[in-house]
């Protein structure tokens, strides 16, 4: 699935219990939302997609370049969802922060092996 499409991304705050590490993914024309989270205590990772379908798995293969976020989810965790196993995010450009995207990827996937940064070498 292609997305073209705003993206918000926080790390989690110290201080805040509440807090998590988070990017929120939201395509306009399709309104269709692509979220992955995950609380610095928890093990797991949480996708969300479209309107709040949600699963929460071990890992999954992300790849961050200079203008998109490359998803991979298996099988049985896209048919959990809407059954989309591949998400090409192309980010709109000025309309991310990419040092709080790279910070929060590299928070969610601590611990993981599923995270690739390219952006610097793109």
């Amino acid at each position: 699935m292609e997305l073209h499409a705003t993206v918000g991304a926080a790390a989690s705050d110290i201080d805040d219990d509440e807090s998590c590490a988070n990017i929120y993914c939201h395509d306009a024309e399709q309104n269709y939302c692509f979220s992955l989270l995950r609380f610095p205590e928890d093990t797991k990772i949480e996708v969300m997609v479209r309107d709040q379908l949600t699963a929460h798995v071990n890992d999954l293969s992300v790849r961050l370049t200079g203008d998109t976020i490359d998803v991979e989810l298996d099988a049985r965790t896209a048919a959990r969802l809407d059954g989309h196993t591949h998400y090409v995010i192309h980010l709109a450009p000025g309309e991310h922060d990419p040092v709080a995207l790279r910070a929060a990827l590299k928070e969610i996937f601590d611990g993981k092996s599923g995270y690739r940064d390219d952006s610097a070498s793109a």
